[in-house]
């Protein structure tokens, strides 16, 4: 995704004043409504939404030859809104998280977007971490239903 021409702009700038803001977006239909965020010390409305102010990493994946490509999200737990509402989820829950990329000038326009599902969730006192990528899903079988002894004993008589 090409970056806007009012964004390189901005970004050639010697004084840009604005920089750039990281979004991210959780979502599941389990959950009462996303979870939207905004790396910044204040809270921001862009894209028709309020996204809260919470500090967050995101650590991009190598581009490794062999495997796939997993992002490390960190989010500070504070005010524990977060950790509430994950654990109001049920045991399967499958969450895909958003990362967009706007200029603090331009809000509306997104910049950069990655999606993928989230995956191993892990909650302590201070942070929120999961990993941000498809490992999970290209790890599942291809076929949901095997026929094997266990699953259908009739067609494998002793």
């Amino acid at each position: 995704m090409p970056l806007s021409a009012a964004t390189r702009h901005n970004l050639h700038r010697t004084d840009d004043q604005g920089g750039m803001l990281a979004l991210l977006k959780i979502d599941d239909p389990s959950l009462s409504a996303p979870i939207r965020l905004v790396n910044d010390t204040r809270n921001l409305t862009a894209l028709a939404d309020t996204w809260v102010a919470l500090p967050f990493s995101v650590k991009l994946p190598n581009d490794a030859a062999k495997g796939v490509g997993r992002a490390q999200l960190r989010i500070d737990n504070v005010g524990r809104e977060l950790t509430a509402e994950l654990e109001r989820l049920p045991p399967a829950a499958e969450l895909q998280a958003t990362l967009l990329l706007v200029h603090r000038s331009t809000p509306e326009v997104v910049d950069y977007e990655l999606q993928a599902p989230l995956s191993g969730v892990r909650v302590d006192m201070k942070t929120v971490t999961a990993t941000m990528g498809y490992d999970d899903m290209m790890r599942r079988p291809a076929v949901l239903l095997r026929f094997d002894p266990f699953t259908a004993p009739a067609l494998f008589p002793d």
